[in-house]
């Protein structure tokens, strides 16, 4: 079971560390290397849980939607927009 918590710990900090570089960079200025880079983890942590940046992406966007459609934000505005789906 460590292994498993350890696992999500990881998933967690690249899905953070994505989340900030794609906002500071965007999706295309966005890397592989900056993302892992502030993660502090290794390329192959990324690959053992993602295949792509891509999937990557999916992931940061699935973890910020709910079944409420958003989660709650600091930043009430962003509370407001309209989710739009992804086809």
């Amino acid at each position: 079971m460590a292994s498993q918590a350890r696992g999500i710990r990881t998933r967690t900090q690249l899905l953070d560390a994505a989340a900030s570089t794609f906002l500071e960079h965007g999706y295309e200025g966005a890397s592989i290397g900056e993302i892992t880079r502030r993660a502090g983890l290794t390329r192959g942590a990324v690959y053992f849980h993602f295949s792509s940046k891509q999937e990557m992406a999916q992931g940061v966007l699935d973890e910020a939607i709910t079944t409420d459609r958003v989660r709650p934000q600091v930043l009430k505005l962003q509370e407001l927009a309209p989710v739009q789906e992804i086809p």
